[in-house]
């Protein structure tokens, strides 16, 4: 199907070509079927000035995904639920180390660790049977912040003082260094890291093991991905180790009930959309 061209305004306030077929691909991984993604970016398309701002696009096809199917919309809102676990990163922390703790590694999450030169506080260590992963978030709070080349560089420089502990720690594994943020790279971090083998991972970043593949490859959504949710829970769910939504759909209705003070509605409701994104 061809679009008519038109201006959008990122929320950085740069202004950029609307890219239909890109909303197409977003809209058919959240679930959406070929002819209902077209259908709704015709929809978005008509009600959207030259220059809109891109939160203003992504509220009206989260509105018309939501029509089309209400677990396709969550999906559709992994990003926003993402920023939803801050303000501080170590929600974000917690949620990466439940990501990783689900590809098979055992975890642990805001260490202090001695360097073979310096003491570090490090976010995340992942300890698989033939790798251990040392993980540096930085996580953002708003759309359009970018993680540059110094913070790739500097993080590095950390994980060189760390690699001979850890190794002589685990014998016998590799030892890798990441880079993990809820947003994008500049293009001097990844020419950095791809030249100085950091690893790096972020939204739309390495296409083959993107932060939205790792968690979408397992259904591994944050809680703060249901429609509604209210900050006061959000803190609660989190202080009590429930960062996936998974983790939801293996307690029952009353369980959930009781233990957030919710009344039956709320409770029946949140294990809904729960299983519905998570159990297909």
């Amino acid at each position: 199907m061809a679009y008519k061209a038109m201006k959008i305004t990122k929320a950085s306030g740069m202004v950029e070509d609307l890219r239909p077929e890109k909303l197409k691909a977003s809209l058919m991984r959240s679930g959406a079927d070929e002819e209902a993604a077209e259908e709704i970016i015709e929809r978005v398309m008509k009600e959207i000035e030259p220059y809109a701002g891109t939160g203003r696009i992504y509220r009206l096809v989260r509105k018309y995904l939501r029509r089309y199917n209400h677990a396709s919309s969550l999906r559709y809102s992994l990003k926003k639920a993402i920023f939803r676990l801050g303000p501080t990163g170590y929600p974000f922390e917690k949620y990466f180390g439940e990501i990783l703790k689900n590809y098979g590694n055992d975890v642990k999450v805001d260490t202090i660790i001695n360097g073979r030169c310096v003491k570090h506080e490090v976010d995340v260590v992942a300890v698989g049977d033939r790798e251990v992963s040392v993980v540096e978030c930085k996580y953002h709070n708003t759309t359009g912040r970018t993680s540059d080349v110094k913070v790739a560089m500097y993080v590095h420089s950390r994980f060189r003082d760390l690699e001979p502990v850890f190794k002589s720690m685990y014998p016998g594994r590799s030892f890798s260094g990441w880079l993990v943020t809820n947003t994008r790279f500049t293009s001097d971090a990844v020419r950095y890291a791809e030249c100085s083998g950091l690893k790096i991972v972020g939204w739309r970043y390495p296409d083959n093991g993107s932060l939205e593949k790792m968690i979408e490859d397992k259904l591994l959504y944050p809680v703060t991905v249901i429609s509604g949710i209210k900050k006061g829970l959000i803190k609660d769910l989190i202080s009590r180790n429930i960062v996936l939504l998974k983790d939801l759909t293996e307690m029952d209705t009353d369980d959930i009930q009781s233990m957030f003070s919710l009344s039956k509605g709320k409770a029946v409701a949140l294990k809904e959309q729960a299983d519905s994104l998570c159990l297909c």
